[in-house]
């Protein structure tokens, strides 16, 4: 009898799982207990993914008047055999801090690793991450958490909104999927010079954990903050760019992620970033772009930086044969058709499976906090447009590629239901 109650327990457990997967995460009055010391943070770690799949890059910040910072990273949760990693650090003017830089590298798939690192000579609690296996990668795409944006009844009221929003995002995505780094195509933040938005962006627990591959927005370019905040590989440093910085790329098992400044309009610095990223990983087998506006989205028309990239960056994505081109900017969803040359091509999607399409499929994310949402002119829809809506609720993309199979499926965060799938097989 004992067995069978406990056979009917772990039942039970299971059904409730299936049936609440989003169970752990936090409502407003769990997490809003966590805010006062959110709010009293100097600051969090970031992680974000080296050049390849074996590195890991990490970046803090300390005062000014502070050491050097530190960091170890171990295969034991103890600590025991770490290595201490190499530590540069830069002055970041507008917060007058420094900004400390580490990379891990030799890293084996599918392997938790710990660490710990020092700021202003106190040590961190112990952190860990575990790297995607070599067989399959899962990234999800988010993007205008834009912390701040929401301009409620005061600035308290408006960061705790956005702040909660974006934690409750998070938490999905991780309670929910398998997710090897996190993709956020700009506008992290609503204030660029204000660091306690950055802190408030890197606040969730689950990003000491999950690494961060960010686009710098049209809320970011003009300062320097964000290029303090995020030790992105292969940064652009020849290209006339704004103080933000530039684009990057990185390869990680067989896909090429190329990261672009979408504010800069000079054509010949998002060519110097593509061509090289192209020539560094040429057997990449799968592409994918990621930038802040959308050149594709369903009122593009209407936005003239948007319009901007189509007619720069976009060529350049049919130039390389690039599959997907992930953007934001406009805080509501769109999918396109496939495009090539600025036109629809032939494709056809059966069951939602593009298969060897011509075309590039173009992506653009609704907000992933909830901090404002944007119509969508119905009347102004392009004809490059699939699918497009705007339900007034955060969402986030999953998408996995495993062998011929990319698979790209979209979530709304109220009970994770999903709003849009398709597939690009090849």
């Amino acid at each position: 009898m004992k067995k069978i109650v406990s056979l009917f327990c772990v039942i039970a457990l299971l059904l409730c799982t299936l049936v609440c997967p989003c169970s752990a995460v936090k409502s407003y009055d769990e997490w809003a207990s966590t805010w006062e010391d959110v709010k009293a943070s100097d600051g969090y770690i970031t992680l974000t993914p080296g050049s390849d799949s074996s590195r890991m890059n990490f970046s803090w910040q300390s005062p000014f008047k502070s050491e050097k910072g530190a960091i170890n990273i171990s295969a034991n949760s103890d600590m025991s055999n770490s290595v201490s990693l190499k530590v540069k650090r830069n002055l970041c003017v507008f917060g007058f801090e420094w900004t400390n830089e580490a990379t891990a590298e030799n890293l084996k798939a599918d392997t938790t690793y710990y660490y710990q690192y020092t700021s202003n000579g106190v040590k961190s609690d112990v952190y860990s991450f575990t790297t995607g296996s070599s067989d399959e990668t899962n990234f999800a795409f988010i993007t205008d958490s834009q912390i701040g944006r929401s301009y409620l009844e005061t600035d308290e009221i408006t960061y705790s909104h956005d702040t909660f929003g974006w934690n409750k995002t998070i938490e999905t995505i991780v309670e929910n999927n398998d997710v090897d780094f996190l993709l956020s195509a700009g506008d992290q933040v609503n204030k660029p010079a204000n660091e306690d938005e950055y802190t408030y962006f890197e606040s969730p627990n689950y990003l000491r954990s999950l690494p961060v591959v960010a686009a710098i927005g049209n809320h970011e370019f003009y300062t320097t903050n964000y290029l303090h905040h995020y030790n992105n590989p292969n940064r652009d440093t020849l290209n006339a760019r704004w103080p933000a910085g530039n684009g990057y790329y990185f390869c990680y098992n067989d896909i090429l992620f190329v990261v672009l400044d979408s504010n800069n309009i000079l054509p010949s610095a998002q060519y110097r970033i593509m061509s090289n990223a192209v020539k560094a990983y040429p057997d990449a087998k799968w592409r994918v772009v990621m930038m802040h506006h959308s050149p594709y989205d369903a009122n593009a028309e209407g936005d003239v930086f948007n319009k901007m990239a189509r007619t720069t960056i976009a060529t350049l994505v049919d130039k390389y044969d690039f599959d997907l081109v992930l953007g934001g900017h406009d805080h509501y969803f769109s999918r396109s058709f496939m495009i090539k040359d600025n036109k629809v091509t032939s494709d056809v999607a059966t069951d939602n499976v593009y298969t060897n399409p011509q075309g590039t499929l173009y992506i653009t994310g609704n907000t992933g906090s909830g901090c404002n949402f944007s119509g969508i002119d119905e009347n102004e829809i392009n004809e490059y447009t699939d699918v497009c809506f705007q339900n007034r609720i955060p969402c986030y993309t999953m998408i996995n590629v495993s062998g011929e199979k990319m698979s790209i499926t979209t979530y709304e965060t109220d009970n994770n239901s999903v709003v849009d799938t398709v597939s690009i097989v090849k």
